[in-house]
């Protein structure tokens, strides 16, 4: 009967328990939500504006995020899990490996150079990945 609450029926377990384990699902929305926060800390931190955003499309993110504040994020595990919004992010171990990496500063942003942003600004690939979006204005 350990972790059950009595239903009444004579069983002794209920329907119930009393410290329910996170479903999947929970626990996605979860880790998505911490690593949302923690980007933007993470972001504030390096701009130094309290109020600055990430976005996650290609090209929200080249114009607000790589263009108005010159920094970029580094060690995207692009192999691993495409850069593109966090809602789009099929399963749990994908965020949790972003998370960990935004944790342990693996993955990270860096001011980079007004030669890096030009270089960056025609071709973000190696940074982001290629273009595989279909709708560009979609930020969650």
């Amino acid at each position: 009967m350990s972790g059950t609450i009595p239903d009444g029926s004579g069983s002794g377990f209920g329907r119930f328990r009393v410290n329910p384990r996170p479903s999947y699902s929970e626990r996605m929305t979860a880790t998505r939500s911490e690593l949302r926060a923690l980007v933007k800390e993470k972001l504030c931190q390096i701009t130094g504006k309290h109020d600055a955003q990430m976005r996650w499309s290609r090209t929200s993110y080249m114009r607000d995020v790589v263009a108005r504040y010159k920094v970029r994020i580094e060690g995207w595990p692009l192999d691993d899990v495409p850069f593109k919004n966090l809602s789009d992010v099929p399963n749990l171990p994908k965020l949790e490996l972003l998370l960990a990496g935004f944790r342990d500063g693996t993955i990270r942003f860096r001011a980079i150079t007004e030669d890096e942003y030009t270089a960056m600004a025609a071709d973000p690939t190696p940074w982001i990945g290629a273009d595989t979006s279909s709708n560009e204005d979609t930020e969650a």
